[in-house]
């Protein structure tokens, strides 16, 4: 039962949120699809840590994944 817990930190969550976007995956480790609320909150995140760079990814996978007119049409 033990072996099975995982404590990870607000940083890892993020990061590995990121790492995974970057990496075509839109889903986390579980499967389950991000979604808009927590690709915003990662970006508040990285606003924070002033990673503009990587707050421009996440917007650019936010435009393109929850565009209406390119994937539910």
């Amino acid at each position: 039962m033990i072996d099975k817990l995982t404590l990870k930190s607000y940083d890892y969550l993020m990061n590995s949120a990121l790492i995974r976007i970057k990496s075509g995956k839109s889903f986390d480790e579980q499967f389950k699809p991000y979604t808009e609320d927590f690709i915003k909150k990662t970006i508040q995140y990285f606003e924070s840590k002033e990673e503009f760079e990587n707050c421009q990814i996440l917007k650019e996978f936010i435009n393109i994944r929850f565009d209406h007119d390119l994937n539910y049409k």
